[in-house]
């Protein structure tokens, strides 16, 4: 796209202005307050926006009946819309953006001079001087461009013409010196430096650290993407197993976390499933959570076939390792050849059975949370006969 045809589209987005703040100053990733090139087009845009402020001159009296006042802020408007074009062309524009503010200062402190020229006394060349006060908020405009020179360039060039210009007065006044009142404005002008000045350099600190702050925040967030996508990995599959008929509803949360299931298939055919809840979000506690299923999968046979002896070897592990961690879990045991399920719960939300004939029951045992070493056995283990269509239901609580 060619500026011409950004400078088209400019002057439709324009004619609404919500619009074009919205995209023109748009300036919410920390990256692209480096970009100079943009900053630059946004300042000339928005110099544009706010130079119509330079007219209320004309309520001056004396700026309103001068000769060539009209004259000098035509000519103004016409260098600032001359600014706004070249911007589109995103070449040059400090030399546009410093040239600009030299005709625009010289063209306002003339227009103060010859407004002002029949002041014949000191006293009222001290209300004539104060008016130059006026170019220091182009000055501190100047900041806005997130350069540290630029405020001092500008200053600077208002600190000669103003003296310049001073100087013409005293001259036709007939003064042997000057007056310190007549420096007034260039204490204003050398203060607006300093301000401007150091403004940018916090602003641009405070960029550099934002920067910095995204780019760790991205590096957080690829990090949480491979935790999530470890998290999920604890989860099986749809598996086969002879003799159960299994079926999983979980929503999965936002935010990352220790809980996981698994089953735990023996030679023979008997089947456990383990559930638990590392306490705690977060990718610690799932690298916990994965620590736990390798312990489950890894753990001697004996283990597996006996629920509350496998409730101690985890609470043991987490004690020893992860004295910050602490985790419920449940473990069931279905042994199809003796027709019998054994399990140990520990701190978790209860079992809930149901056999074909009988309603629902909470299957109530006693056990405390892994990984504190709070007792031994650290769950209780509980037998009951397994019939055909019991049904049982796993609950983890968010």
């Amino acid at each position: 796209m060619t500026w011409i045809k950004r400078f088209s589209r400019f002057k439709s987005d324009f004619l609404n202005p919500f619009t074009f703040f919205e995209r023109e100053f748009n300036y919410s990733e920390a990256q692209s307050w480096k970009d100079q090139t943009r900053i630059d087009q946004s300042f000339i845009r928005l110099a544009f926006l706010l130079h119509f402020m330079m007219y209320s001159t004309l309520a001056i009296p004396e700026v309103r009946s001068s000769q060539r006042g009209g004259v000098y802020l035509g000519i103004i408007f016409l260098v600032n819309v001359m600014g706004l074009v070249l911007s589109f062309q995103e070449r040059f524009l400090s030399w546009v953006i410093h040239i600009s503010n030299v005709i625009i200062i010289f063209l306002l402190m003339n227009l103060f001079h010859e407004s002002f020229y029949h002041f014949r006394d000191l006293e009222s060349l001290q209300i004539y001087n104060n008016y130059f006060l006026l170019i220091s908020f182009i000055v501190i405009f100047q900041m806005f461009r997130l350069k540290k020179g630029s405020c001092f360039l500008t200053g600077t060039v208002s600190i000669c013409l103003h003296i310049f210009f001073v100087s013409i007065k005293r001259m036709e006044l007939g003064l042997d010196d000057f007056p310190r009142i007549l420096f007034v404005p260039d204490v204003v002008y050398v203060l607006c430096i300093v301000i401007g000045t150091s403004s940018v350099i916090i602003v641009k600190r405070l960029i550099s650290i934002s920067s910095e702050l995204d780019l760790e925040y991205k590096f957080i967030q690829q990090d949480l993407i491979v935790a999530k996508q470890v998290q999920e990995n604890l989860f099986p599959g749809k598996l086969s197993i002879k003799g159960i008929r299994y079926e999983v509803m979980r929503i999965a949360p936002n935010h990352i976390g220790g809980d996981f299931f698994d089953f735990v298939q023996l030679r023979e055919g008997n089947t456990g499933i383990f559930l638990t809840d590392v306490a705690g979000h977060g990718i610690a506690s799932a690298l916990v959570a994965s620590m736990v299923k390798i312990m489950v999968s890894t753990m001697p046979y004996i283990l597996k076939v006996h629920p509350s002896r496998l409730m101690d070897y985890i609470d043991d592990s987490l004690h020893k390792q992860f004295q910050s961690y602490h985790a419920s879990a449940i473990y069931m045991f279905l042994d199809f050849i003796s027709r019998e399920v054994t399990f140990s719960n520990a701190g978790h939300p209860y079992l809930i059975h149901g056999s074909f004939s009988k309603e629902f029951h909470e299957v109530e045992t006693e056990g405390a949370i892994l990984g504190f070493g709070i007792k031994k056995p650290i769950a209780e283990q509980v037998k009951f006969p397994l019939v055909e269509k019991d049904r049982f239901f796993y609950i983890r609580m968010v």
